[in-house]
């Protein structure tokens, strides 16, 4: 029997929620405490970046906003620049994800590189313009790099873990409504 579109929807919210605030508490804990001179991939970004591109309906931008704030003030970024950035960059990527499924993966992996790049470029400009202490470019262009480089991992993982993937055409919920 088929499962409920608003139970299918609450689990799929509920469980990028649980990764997001995961990753959220691993990135706080005190693992090392010498600085580094790299930087790794972004997880908050690139999971939600996948839920966005797989399941839209999965994460709502009101819970993208708030987790985003959260994050830029549990990590002290500038308050709501990444969140901002991030929610634009989804709602681009909500607005596009029909067109999307008929793309194949390469071009889909394109397509969020290119947005995980601007973003990273116009946040490293916005604090430059405004004279905030940020790290060096390199660092910030290595993480986008590395945060794109992901992508496919993190893709992968989700269809296999939680079964995240790409509504095939047509595909309709117990509703009949397409996705």
């Amino acid at each position: 029997m088929a499962e409920p579109a608003s139970a299918r929807n609450w689990g799929g919210q509920l469980s990028w929620l649980a990764i997001v605030m995961l990753i959220m508490f691993v990135n706080l804990l005190p693992l090392n405490s010498l600085p580094r001179s790299w930087t790794g991939p972004d997880f908050l970004l690139v999971v939600t970046l996948a839920w966005i591109a797989r399941r839209p309906e999965f994460v709502p931008a009101p819970m993208v906003a708030i987790v985003f704030l959260l994050a830029d003030l549990v990590f002290q970024r500038p308050p709501g620049l990444m969140a901002a950035l991030v929610l634009i960059l989804t709602e681009m990527m909500r607005i596009r994800s029909a067109s999307m499924r008929q793309l194949p993966f390469v071009l889909e992996w394109a397509s969020i590189a290119l947005g995980i790049v601007m973003i990273a470029l116009i946040e490293w400009l916005a604090l430059a313009l405004t004279l905030v202490p940020q790290a060096q470019f390199g660092l910030s262009l290595m993480e986008a790099v590395s945060t794109a480089l992901v992508y496919p991992f993190v893709v992968l993982l989700a269809y296999l873990v939680f079964g995240i993937s790409r509504p095939a055409p047509g595909e309709v919920d117990s509703l009949g409504h397409r996705l």
